[in-house]
């Protein structure tokens, strides 16, 4: 899923925080192939991998596992020796209350606990009074990553009931769909927290100290990749999307997702739906992120790249790029370099 790019309001976040801790990013952020430039203006994108190259240059640099949003500084290791405490807990419950009680040793910028009802679980963050994190972006990977090591844990998909977050609704909050599964969420509220149904603390951990090495041998910036043996479906229909646009069928459609996923397409549709997705969302997300890595690349012309995304006239690909990014493919490539 090389192709998949994120808005750039994500990396403006990571450079606040850099900046805040007077680190000199902009050889960073050329090194990784972003530009100042481009992230002044809303909209546009930045590839995901770029972006995670970036964020994990921060940590190095700051020593700062928060990327100098926190209240103070959360040394590298951190998430590793978390990790540790967890292979042990033999199910999600108990590995999920020594994950609160790990990050709460630190006493760095929330309070974590977790929280039981008769039908569901809850992980939740709250400020700590007097601390606060410099930007959302912090509160957002604290989530997502504690609910994605834990979906790695138990092997499989656990999908969330809702997610709360104590900050407004942004303008990018339409990126919350893959960051939580498509989860419902609900803003400004005074805790931030996700919530599953009870019976999914339940599961027995089946991972090991081996394969805990294999997994921390990556990246620790789980917020940013899609578990590869429990992708949502979501995930899989932009997989099968990206081999088919680049193989040349640009009119793929959803009954020829739903045979080669083996369901009928009323149940891939319902499907999506669960995610707050459709397969023409998802299309033109797709041919959107192709478009803009190949201008990325710098090696086509912008008639090539019409063509490579699926547009036969470049005019309508112009007019299409424009309502995805508010610029024209031009100024975009222009604005990269």
């Amino acid at each position: 899923m090389k192709e998949i790019t994120i808005d750039s309001a994500f990396a403006r976040m990571l450079l606040e925080g850099a900046q805040s801790q007077s680190l000199e990013c902009d050889p960073i952020l050329l090194s990784n192939g972003i530009s100042r430039l481009s992230l002044e203006e809303p909209g546009t994108r930045v590839r995901l991998e770029s972006f995670a190259s970036f964020a994990i240059e921060i940590m190095r640099r700051l020593d700062d596992e928060f990327l100098g949003l926190g209240a103070k500084r959360q040394p590298l290791g951190s998430f590793n020796m978390m990790c540790r405490s967890c292979i042990s807990a033999r199910e999600i419950r108990r590995s999920l209350r020594r994950t609160a009680n790990f990050w709460n040793l630190f006493n760095n910028t929330f309070s974590h606990r977790v929280e039981e009802t008769e039908n569901s679980i809850a992980y939740i963050l709250t400020p700590i009074e007097g601390s606060r994190s410099l930007n959302n972006y912090i509160v957002e990977a604290v989530l997502s990553s504690v609910h994605r090591f834990h979906c790695w844990l138990g092997g499989q998909f656990i999908p969330l009931s809702r997610v709360a977050l104590n900050h407004p609704e942004p303008d990018y909050s339409d990126q919350y769909r893959a960051l939580f599964y498509g989860a419902p969420i609900i803003y400004q509220q005074s805790e931030s927290r996700f919530e599953f149904d009870l019976r999914h603390s339940q599961l027995e951990i089946v991972q090991t100290p081996e394969t805990l090495d294999q997994y921390l041998a990556g990246s620790n910036l789980s917020l940013l990749y899609q578990p590869k043996n429990y992708r949502v479906i979501s995930d899989q229909v932009r997989q099968w999307l990206e081999r088919n646009i680049k193989q040349g069928n640009y009119q793929a459609t959803l009954k020829e997702a739903a045979l080669y996923f083996e369901m009928s397409q009323q149940v891939l549709h319902r499907r999506l739906q669960t995610e707050d997705l459709s397969f023409k969302e998802i299309k033109m997300q797709t041919r959107r992120d192709i478009a803009v890595n190949l201008l990325f690349d710098n090696k086509y012309k912008i008639e090539e790249i019409a063509t490579l995304v699926g547009f036969s006239e470049p005019s309508a690909f112009i007019r299409a790029f424009k309502s995805w990014t508010g610029s024209t493919p031009l100024t975009y490539r222009h604005g990269k370099h």
